[in-house]
C-alpha cells in the first residue's frame, strides 16, 4: 500500500518529462537549497499564501516534483538542470504551488486511491488486475492534462505577481515538455502546452509580451508560435474567438485566484495536504 501512495502522491503533482540540453549546476548545495527555498517562500508570500512549506532537492535524474502530505515540495534535480535563472526556477515551483491552491490532488488520489486499493485485493486473476489498473489510470491521465494546464496558468499568475516575468514559464517548459506525446502523457504535448500559455500572458499580460525574453529555449518557441499568432491577427474571426476565449478565462482564473488569495481552511491549500493525510490513513 505505501507503494501505491508514494506512486500517487508523486504522479499528481509531477511536472513533464523530456530531453533538452540542461544546465551543470549542483542543486544539493546548501546554497542552492536555500535559494529553492527563499524563492519558493517569496512566492507564497508575495501571493498571501501559506509560508510554512518546505521545499526540498531530491538528487535523481527523474525530471520531477511533487508535494507531500508533511507540507514539503519536492524538487528533483533533473528537472533543475533545465533552469537558467531565477524566474524560471519560480515558474518551476510556482507549477506546482498551483496544483496546491486548485486542489487538484483531491480531484484525482481519493478517487485513484480507492479504486487502486480495491483493484489491489479484488479475488479476480491478475490479467483482470492488469486491465481494471490501465483503464483507471487513462481515466487519471485524462483528468491531469487539464490539470496541468491550470497549474500552468496559476503559476503564470503566481510569478507575475511576484515580479517576475511570466514568459520564464515558456521558457523552462518548452525546454522540459518539447517532445512528448499527448496521449500517453499526463502532460500536455510541449508545443501545445506552451502556446497555451503563451497565448494566457499575450492577453493578460501584454506587456510583458511586448518586452520579450532572451533564452534561446524561448526564441525556439517563437519560431513555433510566430506563425500561428501572425495567422490569427490576419483573420478578423479567429482574432475575435481568441479575444472572447481568453476573456472567459481571464475571468475564471481572477475569481480562482480571488479563492486563494488569503488562505482560509475552506480554501485549495488546506483541501489538498487535508487530502494528503486522509489517503495516507487509508493506504496505511
Amino acid at each position: 500500500m505505501k507503494k501505491i501512495l508514494n506512486c500517487l502522491l508523486a504522479a499528481a503533482l509531477s511536472l513533464s518529462l523530456s530531453s533538452y540540453a540542461a544546465t551543470t549546476t549542483n542543486w544539493t548545495t546548501k546554497s542552492n537549497v536555500e535559494k529553492v527555498n527563499r524563492i519558493g517562500k517569496a512566492l507564497l508570500q508575495k501571493n498571501n499564501l501559506p509560508t510554512k512549506i518546505n521545499f526540498k532537492v531530491i538528487e535523481t535524474d527523474e525530471i520531477n516534483a511533487f508535494a507531500n502530505a508533511d507540507k514539503e515540495i519536492c524538487v528533483y534535480t533533473g528537472l533543475l538542470k533545465f533552469v537558467n535563472n531565477d524566474a524560471e526556477l519560480a515558474g518551476v515551483i510556482a507549477h506546482e504551488i498551483g496544483h496546491i491552491v486548485n486542489n487538484h490532488v483531491a480531484k484525482q488520489n481519493v478517487v485513484g486511491t480507492i479504486t487502486s486499493t480495491a483493484i489491489y485485493n479484488a479475488n479476480v486473476s491478475s490479467s483482470v488486475k492488469a486491465g481494471a489498473n490501465t483503464v483507471n489510470n487513462l481515466t487519471m491521465l485524462k483528468m491531469s492534462r487539464t490539470e496541468e494546464y491550470e497549474a500552468d496558468i496559476t503559476g503564470v499568475d503566481l510569478i507575475a505577481h511576484a515580479g517576475y516575468n511570466p514568459l520564464a514559464m515558456v521558457s523552462v517548459l518548452y525546454k522540459i515538455g518539447g517532445s512528448y506525446a499527448d496521449f500517453t502523457s499526463t502532460h500536455p504535448s510541449g508545443d501545445k502546452r506552451t502556446m497555451y500559455i503563451y497565448d494566457y500572458i499575450t492577453y493578460t499580460y501584454p506587456d510583458k509580451i511586448k518586452a520579450g525574453y532572451t533564452t534561446d529555449s524561448y526564441k525556439k518557441f517563437m519560431v513555433y508560435a510566430k506563425p500561428i499568432v501572425d495567422e490569427r491577427n490576419s483573420n478578423p474571426k479567429k482574432l475575435a474567438a481568441f479575444n472572447k476565449q481568453q476573456a472567459k478565462l481571464k475571468q475564471k482564473r481572477a475569481q480562482k485566484l480571488e479563492k486563494y488569495k488569503t488562505a482560509k481552511d475552506s480554501n485549495g491549500w488546506e483541501k489538498t495536504f487535508n487530502t494528503f493525510n486522509t489517503i495516507k490513513a487509508i493506504t496505511n
